[in-house]
């Protein structure tokens, strides 16, 4: 979840707009994760392991609510909604999706002058550790 916020961040040039819509932004641009809720979903996952520090997450916008539960045979959806407020998140598949999404970033990267010029404006700040 950090390395797509981390990404997303380069993505959008800016750390001013909401981490939500940059996060799903990326997603929606720079991943094979086509569907709109898929994206929502992975973005509530992020949320509950940052805010909460478990496997539950409210937007309180829509008034929705998120259980996790997290499978790893790598055979499974990206995103399986279940019962209610029950989402099955495969993280083989997710893994996979991020890696994917590196790759098709960096392929942008070298392709498109202004998203370079948004993450060299993001990199100083986001993308060194210096070490002394």
């Amino acid at each position: 979840m950090a390395g797509i916020d981390l990404l997303a961040k380069f993505f959008a040039g800016s750390n001013e707009t909401g981490a939500g819509k940059r996060f799903v932004e990326f997603l929606e641009c720079c991943s094979d994760v086509k569907n709109a809720d898929d994206r929502d979903v992975i973005y509530q996952l992020r949320n509950s392991l940052l805010h909460s520090f478990g496997l539950y997450s409210e937007d309180k916008k829509k008034k929705k609510v998120y259980r996790f539960f997290l499978t790893d045979t790598g055979t499974d959806p990206l995103v399986s909604p279940k019962q209610g407020d029950r989402y099955y998140v495969d993280l083989q598949v997710l893994h996979r999706e991020f890696e994917k999404a590196v790759k098709l970033y960096r392929e942008k990267l070298n392709g498109d002058g202004e998203l370079k010029k948004k993450f060299d404006k993001m990199f100083g700040n986001y993308g060194c550790i210096y070490i002394g």
